[in-house]
């Protein structure tokens, strides 16, 4: 017993051993754990500024054998139409619909009112965007700027997908907007 008395680090050789087994045991559950839920890694949830909580996925991996497929087009409305994009889905969002609600001013720019449904899903936005409620924007006109887009990301085992919409367009005498609508999806070669 007088071995387990002398010191390590000015402590008794039994505390030491005890904090040592401690760490270890952590971190043998901390890896167990991972190993047997995996799936949880994959996804996290992010609480936003308004308390409301919205999936986003942390990483998406895509293998040497997984093609991208791309769906781009431009959808030009006047103040209070409707584009029904669901052609542009991939099949992935039950509905996909764009309306624009309006043109708005801040801080000297115009803004579009841009109001989505996407079948119970909701979209998140750049720092540049402004979110009024779950799927409704005011959106300035973009340049190349992330920051200036309406963003969606959704993943499962057979495929990821990015949508993006951005204001390419605003004319103030017109009262249309013309949105570039984007959505990738990374899925396995056939």
């Amino acid at each position: 017993m007088n071995s387990l008395n002398n010191s390590v680090f000015g402590l008794p050789l039994w505390v030491v051993l005890a904090a040592v087994a401690i760490a270890a045991g952590f971190v043998l559950v901390k890896i167990f754990a991972s190993k047997k839920n995996p799936s949880a890694a994959k996804q996290r949830r992010k609480k936003s500024s308004d308390g409301s909580v919205k999936d986003f996925m942390s990483t998406m991996r895509l293998s040497d054998t997984q093609r991208i497929d791309r769906l781009q087009r431009v959808v030009t409305l006047k103040i209070g139409e409707k584009a029904d994009l669901k052609d542009l889905s991939f099949d992935r969002l039950k509905k996909f619909v764009v309306t624009f609600g309006g043109l708005e001013q801040t801080r000297g720019q115009d803004r579009a009112r841009i109001k989505l449904e996407l079948g119970g899903a909701i979209a998140d936005c750049g720092a540049f965007v402004t979110e009024l409620e779950d799927n409704e924007f005011l959106v300035p006109r973009a340049s190349d700027d992330q920051r200036c887009s309406i963003h969606y990301s959704s993943g499962s085992d057979d495929a990821v997908g990015f949508l993006q919409i951005k204001v390419n367009k605003i004319d103030p005498v017109d009262g249309s907007v013309a949105l570039d609508v984007l959505h990738l999806r990374g899925r396995q070669a056939a």
